[in-house]
C-alpha cells in the first residue's frame, strides 16, 4: 500500500477509470477483470507511464453492485496489477459504514488508495461533508481521493471546504467535476500545491484542464483507447499542449457520440457505449446491470464506425 504522499504523486498522471466486465447473464466476470487490466497494461497503462487505474467506481457499476463484490473486484484487481499499476479502489456509497467498511477492505488488500464521493442521496451541508471525509480518515493510513460530481451528489463543493480538509483528513487528491471550468482553475491555483488536483471530465476537457493547472486528468476512454490517452498524458506532462490536442482530437467520434447519446440516455448509455467498445477492440467486457441500457443494432453499428474512424478497428 502507498503512504497518501506516496498517492498524492501517483495521481499526478492518468487516472484511468475501470468498467467491471460482467458474464452474458449479469454476474462480475472476475476473471474478466483480470483480463481487462492485462490489456490495459499491454496498451501502457502502467505505473511507468504515471498511471493509476480506478476499480469499481462510478463507471465500474458501483451502484448496481453488492458489497461483497465490490470488495472481490478490490482484491481481484489489486492481485492481478501488482507492482505495475497502483489500483485505487472506488469507495462510492451513501451509507459512512459502508464507505468506512470498504476503505478498510482496500487498505487490507494492498489498494494503493481509495476514491470516495462526497455523500449524497441527502445533499449535505458544508459542515456534513467536512465531517464525512474526517470520519471516514480515522482508523485508516491510505490516501483519499475526493470525488467531487454535482451530477450525482446535486452539491459541487466549494473551494473552501477543500482548503479545510488539507491536513485535516487523509484527502491528498481530488477528482474535480464540476460544470464550473472556471472554478476548476480556482481550485487547481489555491490549493494544487498541497492536494493533487485532476481533471474529472477527462479527454473532454484535455489540454484545457491541463493549461488551467490541474495535474492529471481521469480516463474512461482508456478502457477501448489506452494507448491514445498514453500519447496525451506524454505531450500533455511536457507542456505539448498543441500535440496533446492532436492527439486529442483522434478521439472527437467517440465525444461526439457519447455526448449526443447522453443527451437521451444520460450516463448509463456512456457506460454502455464503453463496455461494448472494450469488447469491440479485444477486451471482453460483457453487457451492463440496469440503469445501463441493452445496445440494439442501431446504436451498435454507431460503436463500431466510431471505433473505425479511431483508427482502433
Amino acid at each position: 500500500m502507498m503512504k497518501p504522499e506516496e498517492l498524492k504523486e501517483a495521481l499526478k498522471g492518468i487516472c484511468a477509470i475501470a468498467v467491471t466486465p460482467m458474464t452474458e447473464d449479469r454476474q462480475v466476470d472476475y476473471e474478466g477483470m483480470k483480463k481487462h487490466i492485462r490489456f490495459l497494461k499491454s496498451k501502457g497503462i502502467s505505473r511507468d507511464n504515471h498511471c493509476t487505474l480506478v476499480v469499481g467506481g462510478s463507471t465500474g457499476e458501483c451502484g448496481a453492485l453488492t458489497i461483497p463484490e465490490r470488495k472481490r473486484l478490490i482484491e481481484t484487481a489489486v492481485a492481478e496489477a501488482g507492482e505495475e499499476l497502483p489500483i485505487i479502489a472506488g469507495c462510492n456509497h451513501s451509507n459512512i459504514e459502508d464507505v468506512k467498511d470498504l476503505i478498510s477492505h482496500a487498505e487490507q488488500a494492498g489498494a494503493a488508495g481509495v476514491m470516495v464521493l462526497s455523500p449524497y442521496y441527502y445533499v449535505p451541508t458544508d459542515e456534513a461533508v467536512l465531517r464525512f471525509y474526517k470520519e471516514i480518515s480515522k482508523g485508516t493510513n491510505i490516501g483519499i481521493l475526493l470525488y467531487n460530481n454535482l451530477e450525482v451528489t446535486h452539491k459541487d463543493v466549494p473551494l473552501e471546504v477543500m482548503e479545510q480538509l488539507v491536513g485535516a483528513s487523509n484527502v491528498v487528491g481530488i477528482k474535480e467535476c464540476t460544470p464550473n471550468f472556471a472554478k476548476m482553475e480556482k481550485v487547481a491555483r489555491k490549493i494544487g500545491d498541497k492536494i493533487t488536483v485532476i481533471n474529472g471530465h477527462g479527454e473532454f476537457l484535455e489540454p484545457f484542464a491541463a493549461i488551467a493547472g490541474t495535474a492529471g486528468f481521469i480516463s474512461s476512454t482508456s478502457n477501448f483507447a489506452p494507448e491514445i490517452a498514453v500519447e496525451m498524458w506524454k505531450a500533455r506532462s511536457v507542456g505539448d499542449y498543441v500535440k496533446a490536442k492532436a492527439i486529442r482530437d483522434r478521439l472527437t467520434p467517440y465525444l461526439d457520440l457519447a455526448a449526443s447519446e447522453s443527451a437521451t440516455g444520460g450516463e448509463p448509455v456512456v457506460l454502455a457505449i464503453l463496455k461494448r467498445a472494450a469488447t469491440l477492440v479485444g477486451s471482453n467486457c460483457g453487457p451492463g446491470r440496469i440503469p445501463l441500457p441493452e445496445i440494439d443494432e442501431v446504436l451498435d453499428a454507431k460503436i463500431k464506425r466510431m471505433l473505425e474512424e479511431v483508427g482502433l478497428v
